[in-house]
């Protein structure tokens, strides 16, 4: 599975870089075939963040709120929910 990560609006060096290993760390677990992309960006709602999943099998987007320290794991969980959820599903 190749995936490139973009991290914006995340100004702590330590914080972005646990973000992008829990990604991939949920990306080795739950393989998936292609190229796929996350992008985390601050929401234009204040207090919230946004992030983007793309790959072979479409989209996905996903707005929550949290503290920036709480991130790493919040994100990492929603990936885990969707690649599973992918991987579960039939995929035309």
């Amino acid at each position: 599975m190749d995936i490139d990560v973009v991290i914006e609006g995340v100004s702590d060096a330590p914080v972005a870089d646990v973000i992008k290993e829990k990604i991939r760390n949920v990306c080795r677990r739950i393989a998936r075939p292609g190229e796929w992309s996350v992008l985390v960006s601050p929401s234009e709602t204040r207090g919230q963040w946004d992030m983007g999943v793309r790959g072979p099998s479409g989209n996905h987007f996903a707005s929550f709120d949290g503290r920036i320290d709480h991130l790493p794991d919040m994100i990492a969980e929603r990936l885990r929910q969707f690649l599973e959820r992918r991987s579960t599903s039939r995929i035309p």
